[in-house]
């Protein structure tokens, strides 16, 4: 059946915190129920469902599993602290009791006693409690009644109970057990749930909606309330005409929603209810409101305990019992709370009052509830414990009200409005009734409470309830807490009822009883009411049990209450003198089942002897048999005539006497014979109901474990239907792997844990001599066809850590096979075993032995090919690299104009050939892996205007034009080797360009910055396109003539990549075509490394022009190394020179500083190589002095090699200026030398001085510098300081410039007038250049600015402590200083100056007038030659310098002061 669609889900999804819990119970059959019931119910519904299946406790549950196959919600077994969640199948586990306690799983062990279990019972109470109206509960196939005490609860708190149809149901108990409550609102088939529940929730949005917005709902019938309360006051015995509309209406759309009738379909319902008289009865019900608990209003009860009571105890006649009359009892509770609370004060009163306790309600299920005074454990949060173990009795669903309790109360179904009243009342309770009648109602209401109360009894009314106009008859006593008492004016008052209308009081046709003429049988009623109670005589009516049930007139003077605990057995209550009298007559008429009367009783009341006889009727209502026994008074003997004689016979005297005293005797035999008898009977009777209760207690049990029986076979059936269609399943599976396993050509062995074989395909026997009688044997039994004598070890070791082994083995047949051992694995993830398996690798094995040999015969041809290369590169660059030092000392002293043409044309072929020779360099570079890549931001102009120079006059050459879109935009990559690819890029699109133009510019793309280079030659086939970057690779249809070898963009392609740059190539065959590079844009916080600018032209000549360096050079051909030494001689340079190992042992032995820089030929005569020798260099001197080691040799294990010692190679051949820039870049980069320091050494105990106003600092510097095992003492001021401060031990200052009284460069003065040496670490603020100079000059070793790196502060101490032990130390550091200072260019060091002085570079290039691109790069080689990374450092260079003119030797006094520097 086709699961029901709910359209009103987009209505409700905005009240979803108000979702229905719906409580499911079930036992035999309940499975199959359940599964029909979420076939149709919708997974969208917004309930949440918890299932209660009776099953044994000790079998676990699948439900949950079986379920979860029936409907798209989430089925879940409930767990403790789990919140409720709509859209959810929750199932109770068994032997749980599960409540909901805050919208959580509360779960709790089932009661384990005799009888049954009830579950649901204990579910529903808590859905009640809890959720109150959005509680469902839904009773499914099953035997037995759980549920039915829990419907109550539902009932009572307004929630909407469904019970399966019987015929529907495999097992109508419980459904029937349900349906016999009264309590269900819908009888159903299982199929039409789903409708009544969506119908149900969609009327509950709707009336809080309504209410919520305080709006009706449209087209409601003014009549239609009334047709239906007419119907139900002519087909039923209610009458709902004094009630008030609002509440009828509510709980009337609340049965039509149930019913699934819409609001506005009014004539549906009235129809239904003309139709179905069971309709009528049912909303009949629903209409009557009970709802009550114990001792409702704690204020209230108070009141009673403290001041009514005892107060009305007290004022009470012994003789005269208090009558009480609850009015509206419902179900009892609040009639027992009353009882209770009187027989608590009387027994503290010790006084022995009697109760007489009415209680009446309209509602016949309410009293029989009542009756039955059985309650859930609920009610323990209203009865205290004490209260508990005195009135009331453990039951295993609940607690039972004491027998004694029970027996106080007397219940009757009235109806206040009709019935007669009560007469002779003390207390009258009648609370929240009022509320829901009309005013004229209210007022008869009243007039009947005034009538039936004594003169100044009690009144207790509801919170909500007053007197309207009648209050003149009563007198508030305790007005807050609603208790009024009769004013006691009522002496000849009838109840008033002229404010009833003829339509309020007429009587009405009813399916049990007439009535006419209301208002004579109303006064006929008290008529008859008074003469019972002035002329009756005194009775009482007992049960069976002989216990008193109800009492009239003035029943004391035969009866009496009896010291002790309470009792209503009458033979305990009579007087002396009645008893005998009365036990005759209740033997006499129980056995003889006929009104009997026995005479002859004589009472004493005030001194006066009373007749009596006793008169006995027997009575039946309901079943129950009952004794009517009336005490009548007889009058006293009529008086002797006057003249009468009364003769008295002395021997009839006599005999009577006789008589009587053996009737006497014979009575008390009897008696006694009679009390022994009975006494006999009562054990009898108690040991019978005791019997039976254990009967009882085992038919339930047997009960429950037949229900629990039959549900654990449903749901073994179930299980055993689906372990058969997994049967099946695995069945079809092990067919389908064995075929798997049978048709594959891999043989695979399953072995046990104990290595015994468990199975194997057919083609294992192509790996072993097995057949089908081995499994089971051991795998070592078996004869291997191949050479694995690991085997067993490698099983082993798989079975220890479960981790694969393979092994590749050869047969004996010669193929070869890659054995493979995996351990077994179960479904749960254990390891069972193992699995062998073998591939044939014998096509593979010999494929790669033909690709070994191949790759052999390559690696030699490739070894030979760069072996020439090699070779060929070394002789063939000799020569070249002679021609271009020659061509470069000729080119300058050349002035006739054709010879200068002559000589350019010279330089252009020994570039061509040099870069021919150099292509085949780079390829071997990028294999070996050596060229470094150093990736900083710079800004891409420079490079695009030495471009467009460069390449403008090759394009001229060729009548072309070479247009550059120049670009300012900051990029992240390799200046030099940017510059190579976009070099070759240029170089190819001339080359290949034989008219038209060439387009060279940047724009940006995203995130990077797209180079691109644009021409209008030949281009490029799509076909093509992919291979161009193949070595050696050049186009059929390019240019024949054009030069290379085909390595240019080979070239490009894999410096592109080394970069992480990407190009793009657009090409049309006859168009042109476009490369493109991508590069990725400078970072805008400049978090990358420093800027190093690309030094071109001018600027970058003038940087040098003033510098000479001390060279070494060594070189073995004569030729080279005169020309090499001529060319540095020009330059200013001084240069020693050395052709072989002895004669640069010669110069190393005389040398006593090492060089600025080495030049080395890599390939020298004899065993010994250039770079070998330029090493010793920096281990005699143990500084890394700068080395370029010139080769003419490409192969890439000595490139790797002088790469690895940190020198610079150069390829021949080189001009005299590109060697002069590469000298000057690697000097810049190059460390001074200072002298190591022999004396420096590490104090054990150093103490660290803080000096600084800010107490947080303090505390952080202290914790991180006590960790490095240093004292540290922290002061605020400077002053503090110098009262504490003694100039002993090993200690440091770390000092605020800015302190509080005195400066931190005062205090610094004022050390150095005393003599102090102290090292000090300044502390200043963020590009305070100024205050760090002047700190510097006043003594500082050091300045750090804030924030402080912790790391660089530990540093600064280390280097201030080493400085300020060595004096001779600290003079080493302060020449080298000096000497990084001379290399300065004039320029430079104005420069250097300014920065110091905090101008920024736009100021300085129009100071010095030059451009701000050139102040930008001197100030990168000040940075570079000072050894300074930061502004701070290049500061304390200068304050280093400043202190250096007074400690230097007065050849280096020329230097310029730091005070004019600033």
């Amino acid at each position: 059946m086709p699961r029901v669609h709910d359209s009103s889900n987009d209505e409700i999804e905005g009240n979803k915190d108000q979702f229905l819990v719906v409580g499911v119970g079930a036992s035999a059959g309940g499975l199959d129920a359940f599964r029909k019931f979420f076939d149709v119910m919708p997974a969208d519904s917004g309930m949440a469902f918890i299932l209660v299946q009776h099953l044994d406790p000790s079998q676990e549950s699948m439900i949950a599993e079986l379920l979860s196959s029936h409907t798209k919600m989430k089925v879940y077994q409930a767990v403790e602290g789990t919140p409720v969640e709509p859209d959810c199948v929750y199932v109770v586990p068994p032997g749980i009791s599960l409540a909901i306690i805050d919208g959580l799983f509360h779960m709790s062990a089932a009661h384990k006693g005799h009888g049954t279990r009830l579950p649901f019972d204990f579910l529903l109470r808590s859905l009640a409690e809890q959720v109150g109206e959005r509680a469902v509960g839904v009773v499914l196939s099953g035997t037995g009644s759980d549920g039915s005490v829990g419907l109550r609860a539902i009932k009572k708190s307004r929630g909407f109970i469904i019970a399966q149809e019987p015929s529907d149901a495999g097992f109508s108990g419980m459904p029937r057990s349900a349906i016999e409550t009264g309590l269900v609102d819908r009888v159903l088939p299982v199929a039409k749930f789903p409708d009544a529940l969506i119908s149900y929730r969609r009327w509950m949005w709707r009336e809080t909606k309504l209410l919520r917005d305080d709006i009706s709902i449209p087209g409601d019938d003014p009549d239609f309330l009334t047709r239906i309360v007419e119907l139900i006051r002519t087909n039923s015995a209610y009458d709902f005409t004094p009630y008030k509309r609002g509440t009828l209406e509510r709980r009337t759309k609340r049965r039509m929603a149930m019913l699934e009738i819409e609001p506005e379909d009014m004539e549906q319902y009235l129809e239904l209810l003309k139709e179905d008289p069971d309709e009528i009865n049912t909303l009949a019900k629903d209409l009557l409101i009970n709802v009550t608990n114990f001792f409702r209003d704690a204020n209230v009860f108070n009141l009673l305990t403290d001041k009514i009571v005892p107060e009305m105890i007290e004022n009470a006649k012994l003789s005269v019992p208090l009558r009480i009359w609850c009015v509206g009892c419902s179900s009892g509770e609040e009639v027992y709370s009353l009882v209770i609370t009187f027989l608590e004060q009387i027994a503290k009163s010790k006084r022995p009052i009697k109760l007489q306790v009415f209680a009446s309600d309209i509602d016949p299920n309410a009293i029989q509830t009542a009756r039955e005074g059985l309650y859930p454990k609920n009610i323990a949060a209203d009865v205290s414990p004490a209260r508990l173990a005195r009135f009331f009795t453990a039951d295993r669903t609940g607690f039972r009200v004491s027998q004694k309790l029970r027996d106080s109360v007397i219940f009757t179904v009235q109806d206040v409005l009709v019935d007669p009243p009560f007469s002779r009342i003390d207390l009258i309770s009648c609370r929240n009734v009022l509320i829901y009648l009309l005013p004229d109602a209210q007022a008869k209401v009243i007039s009947l409470f005034d009538f039936s109360l004594n003169d100044r009894g009690l009144l207790l009314l509801g919170a909500s309830e007053t007197l309207g106009a009648r209050e003149e008859r009563f007198v508030p006593v305790f007005k807050r807490e609603w208790v009024y008492r009769q004013s006691g004016e009522r002496a000849k008052r009838f109840p008033d009822v002229s404010s009833i209308t003829n339509r309020e009081l007429r009587s009405h046709p009813r399916t049990d009883v007439v009535r006419t003429l209301p208002r004579q049988t109303f006064l006929a009623d008290i008529c008859r009411r008074l003469v019972l109670e002035s002329f009756a005589p005194s009775s009482v009516l007992i049960n069976e049990k002989q216990e008193c049930i109800f009492t009239l007139g003035e029943i004391a003077h035969y009866l009496r209450v009896v010291s002790g605990h309470p009792t209503n057995d009458i033979m305990a209550m009579a007087h002396d003198d009645v008893r005998s009298y009365l036990r005759e007559a209740i033997s006499r008429g129980a056995m003889i089942n006929d009104r009997i009367k026995v005479e002859g009783g004589r009472i004493n009341r005030e001194g006066r002897e009373i007749s009596f006889h006793i008169s006995v009727q027997p009575v039946q209502s309901d079943g129950e048999n009952f004794l009517l026994i009336c005490f009548v008074e007889t009058p006293d003997p009529t008086e002797q005539q006057a003249n009468g004689v009364v003769h008295y016979d002395p021997l009839r005297i006599a005999a009577l006497e006789k008589e009587l005293a053996a009737k006497k005797i014979e009575i008390a035999t009897a008696r006694y014979n009679v009390e022994t008898l009975t006494e006999s009977q009562m054990i009898i009777h108690d040991e019978a109901l005791s019997a039976n209760e254990e009967f009882q207690a085992t038919n339930e049990e047997l009960l429950t474990s037949k229900e629990e029986l039959q549900s654990l076979n449903e749901e073994l059936s179930a299980l055993n239907t689906q372990l058969q269609e997994t049967l099946e399943q695995q069945r079809r599976t092990s067919n389908d792997l064995q075929n798997v396993l049978f048709s594959t050509d891999v043989p695979t062995i399953f072995l046990d844990t104990h290595f015994n074989i468990r199975f194997f395909t057919p083609t294992t026997r192509a790996v072993f001599n097995i057949i089908q009688g081995d499994i089971g044997r051991p795998l070592s039994d078996l004869s291997p066809l191949s050479a694995d004598a690991e085997l067993l070890d490698d099983a082993k070791s798989v079975l220890k850590d479960w981790s694969p082994r393979q092994r590749e083995i050869k047969a004996l047949h010669g193929k070869w096979f890659n054995r493979r051992i995996l351990p077994y694995r179960t479904k749960d993830n254990k390891i069972d075993g193992i699995v062998i398996t073998y591939h044939d690798i014998s096509q593979q094995m010999h494929a790669a032995g033909a690709l070994e040999t191949a790759c052999k015969l390559a690696e030699m041809s490739n070894a030979t090919k760069s072996n020439f290369l090699a070779a060929a590169s070394h002789d063939l660059r000799q020569p070249l690299q002679t021609l271009m030092l020659l061509h470069g000392m000729l080119e300058p002293t050349i002035n006739n104009s054709d010879a200068k043409k002559l000589v350019a044309r010279i330089g252009t072929t020994l570039a061509s050939v040099s870069g021919m020779l150099n292509s085949l360099l780079d390829i071997n570079r990028i294999d070996a892996g050596i060229i470094p890549v150093e990736k900083i931001d710079f800004e891409i102009s420079d490079l695009l205007k030495r471009l467009s120079d460069e390449f403008s006059y090759h394009a001229e050459a060729k009548d072309l034009e070479l247009r550059v879109v120049h670009c300012r935009r900051q990029i992240f990559s390799d200046p030099p080797l940017l510059e190579q690819i976009l070099r070759n890029l240029l170089a190819n699109a001339i080359k290949f360009t034989t008219e038209g133009k060439i387009l060279f510019g940047c724009r940006r793309h995203e995130n990077a910055l797209r180079i691109e280079i644009w021409d209008t030659g030949v281009g490029i086939a799509r076909e093509d396109i992919k291979l161009i970057f193949n070595e050696y690779h050049q186009l059929a249809g390019a240019s024949t003539n054009a030069e290379g070898l085909g390595l240019g963009l080979a070239i490009v392609d894999r410096m592109a990549r080394l970069l992480e740059h990407r190009i793009n190539v657009v090409s049309r065959p006859g168009r042109g075509t476009v490369f493109a590079v991508e590069v990725e844009l400078a970072a805008d916080n400049a978090s990358r490394s420093l800027m190093a600018p690309i030094k071109s032209g001018v600027a970058a000549d003038a940087d040098h022009a003033a510098t000479s360096y001390n060279v070494v050079l060594i070189e073995d051909e004569p030729d080279l190394l005169e020309l090499f030494g001529r060319a540095f001689n020009n330059a200013g340079h001084t240069v020693r020179t050395a052709r072989s190992s002895a004669s640069l042992n010669r110069i190393l032995t005389a040398a006593t500083t090492p060089p600025d820089i080495i030049i080395a030929d890599f390939n020298l005569t004899g065993s010994t190589n250039g770079l070998q020798l330029a090493i010793k260099f920096r281990k005699k001197f143990n500084h890394d002095v700068p080395i370029i080691v010139l080769t003419g040799d490409i192969s890439p294990d000595i490139l790797r090699r002088i790469t690895q010692e940190n020198c610079q190679y150069i390829h021949k051949p080189i001009s005299p200026q590109e060697l002069e820039k590469a000298m000057s870049r690697l000097i810049d980069k190059a460390k001074p030398w200072p002298q190591p320091s022999k004396n420096s050494r590490q104090t054990d105990e150093v103490i660290v001085n803080v000096i600084d106003d800010d107490s947080i600092l303090r505390k952080k510097l202290s914790v991180e510098l006590e960790q490095d095992g240093r004292i540290v003492k922290l002061y605020a001021t400077s002053e503090t300081f110098l009262e504490d401060y003694q100039p002993s031990g090993t200690q440091c200052l770390i000092l605020d410039a800015y302190l509080p009284g005195m400066s931190g460069l005062k205090l610094l003065q004022h050390l150095a007038d005393i003599g102090s040496r102290l090292p000090t670490i300044m502390i200043t603020g963020l590009s305070d250049t100024e205050i760090a100079v002047d700190a510097m000059k006043a003594g500082a070793l050091d300045f750090i600015e804030k924030p402080i790196k912790i790391d660089e502060l530990r540093k600064s101490i280390t280097m201030a402590l080493e400085k300020s032990a060595d004096g001779a130390a600290r003079d080493t550091c302060l020449a080298g200083i000096a000497d990084r200072y001379k290399r300065l260019t004039p320029r430079q060091r104005q420069v250097m100056e300014l920065v110091l002085r905090g101008h920024p570079s736009k100021n300085i290039a129009a100071d010095l007038g030059i451009s701000q691109r050139t102040v930008e790069n001197h100030r990168a080689a000040v940075m570079a030659k000072t050894a300074s990374a930061s502004l701070p450092a290049l500061a304390r260079f200068a304050g280093a310098l400043a202190r250096a003119q007074h400690r230097l030797p007065s050849n280096l006094h020329g230097l310029r002061r730091v005070k004019d520097v600033k």
